[in-house]
């Protein structure tokens, strides 16, 4: 065991090592299960069982987690289409649609990332998570896509109407074992990757890019008997020009028990890892909600203090809040996830404007350095 419980090869990382001897904690597939399916390879995971399942039901707190007046609520702003439409410049511009969805255009493509449309994201539309704020628009009012990325297969993430609605047109980048479902919905355009997997994209009228699937530390599962059986994914985009973006889906940064020191722990070295090899990146998106219960969501979800690790990590230039102010899933303060984030930007003496949140709705423009 090295530095916070990490192991040998996680510590050779975190001390800093050049090139040849930095070493990828999956470098042999070590996600891969021998019979199927895929894990978290690392210290900073813990797997919870059932019996977690019951004390989370006692632990959850209901009234933390209501939903607040709507003035208290993130804005949600019409788009700005003529913008959509016709970017400007050479920039990075990103458009927060809600939760996990961006829309990241750059040198003539539109990427859309995790779009969900629906008002729940559950198998049905008459249960589970309702949204308490709605998109900022229709999927028929954004520009044309060319590229959807997914980051794993939950219903926040993934959605049935939602493809159908987008259909076959753009090109599908999924990680493993996700191409069956999309073609059992009719969709084939589909490019399914592993971890460190690059795939240069050439499109008429537009230069080339390179989406980059990279690791994170999360799960998968639709139902009760799929765990682990699809791969979840980070991505990068990495344009001709070096401009670099970075996607970090659903993930979690270490494992917290009740009983110990946050900084006590193992923490996930896959985001070092990415930085190391493809940073630093110009724009990154990072999520800082559903963390609570600490114990059990640590795992799997980021608070705003793990998300600052993250954000630094990866050697972000500017990263821009996500996975918050669209469902309640978990029982922290709706309106919290950014005072914490705001916290422990001081503690940790970044400027505010490194990491930001961002009304849904909002484009911003981000330049390549």
């Amino acid at each position: 065991m090295g530095i916070d419980g990490n192991s040998a090869a996680e510590e050779a990382n975190v001390k800093g090592v050049s090139e040849p001897e930095f070493v990828y904690t999956t470098r042999n597939r070590e996600h891969h299960l021998p019979n199927g399916g895929f894990q978290n390879p690392w210290k900073s995971f813990t797997n919870h069982g059932f019996c977690d399942m019951f004390a989370l039901l006692k632990d959850y707190d209901r009234q933390r987690c209501a939903i607040p007046p709507k003035e208290k609520l993130v804005p949600v702003l019409t788009p700005d289409f003529e913008l959509l439409n016709k970017p400007e410049g050479k920039d990075f511009q990103l458009t927060w649609l809600g939760h996990a969805c961006f829309l990241l255009q750059v040198d003539g493509i539109n990427i859309l990332f995790d779009p969900v449309f629906s008002d729940r994201c559950s198998p049905f539309q008459f249960v589970g998570p309702k949204r308490y704020t709605p998109p900022p628009c229709k999927i028929e009012e954004l520009p044309k896509i060319d590229i959807v990325v997914i980051s794993h297969n939950h219903y926040d993430h993934l959605d049935y109407n939602t493809v159908k609605a987008l259909g076959d047109g753009p090109r599908y980048f999924v990680p493993l074992g996700n191409k069956k479902w999309f073609e059992s919905v009719g969709i084939r355009n589909v490019v399914e990757c592993d971890w460190w997997d690059e795939t240069e994209v050439s499109l008429e009228g537009a230069r080339d890019v390179k989406i980059v699937c990279t690791p994170c530390q999360h799960f998968t599962g639709r139902g009760v008997h799929d765990r682990f059986q699809t791969l979840w994914a980070s991505w990068c985009v990495i344009t001709k020009d070096e401009g670099k973006f970075y996607f970090a889906g659903d993930t979690g940064y270490r494992s917290v028990p009740k009983t110990k020191d946050e900084d006590s722990v193992p923490y996930c070295p896959a985001f070092l890892e990415i930085g190391h090899k493809y940073g630093p990146f110009d724009l990154a998106c990072i999520p800082i909600g559903a963390y609570s219960p600490r114990w059990f969501m640590s795992p799997i979800h980021c608070s705003p203090e793990d998300a600052v690790r993250v954000h630094e990590d990866i050697r972000s230039k500017k990263s821009v809040g996500m996975h918050w102010a669209t469902w309640v899933l978990t029982d922290e303060d709706v309106t919290e996830p950014p005072r914490r984030l705001k916290q422990e930007l001081q503690n940790r003496k970044h400027n505010e404007e490194d990491f930001i949140t961002i009304e849904i709705g909002r484009t911003i423009h981000v330049p390549k350095q």
